[in-house]
């Protein structure tokens, strides 16, 4: 299976929103999500808000199914050149919800 992607960086995203007259916002910490986001839709005029986010975190659900999960597996065993990195990630991730 071929990979896919868009790489837009390194543009800074909020600093475009200024430059075209709007207002940029960035979030790089998730705790700062909730304050951030409700200081945008309070912002009168055009928004764009850039989220940081680690490239090699794979959308997961918030609930996955043992099928969903056997499939994840599978496509990251074909191929994945970042496979161990995204595996690492994702154990992580459920350390830290079990904790």
């Amino acid at each position: 299976n071929p990979e896919y992607g868009v790489k837009l960086e390194p543009i800074d995203f909020a600093a475009f929103a200024r430059a075209c007259g709007g207002t940029g916002f960035t979030i790089e910490d998730p705790t700062e999500c909730g304050a951030i986001l409700d200081e945008a839709l309070n912002t009168p005029g055009p928004v764009i808000i850039e989220a940081v986010v680690d490239s090699l975190e794979p959308p997961m659900p918030a609930k996955i199914k043992p099928n969903q999960a056997l499939k994840f597996a599978e496509s990251l065993a074909k191929g994945e050149p970042n496979r161990m990195k995204i595996a690492g990630t994702v154990f992580a991730d459920r350390v830290r919800e079990l904790v």
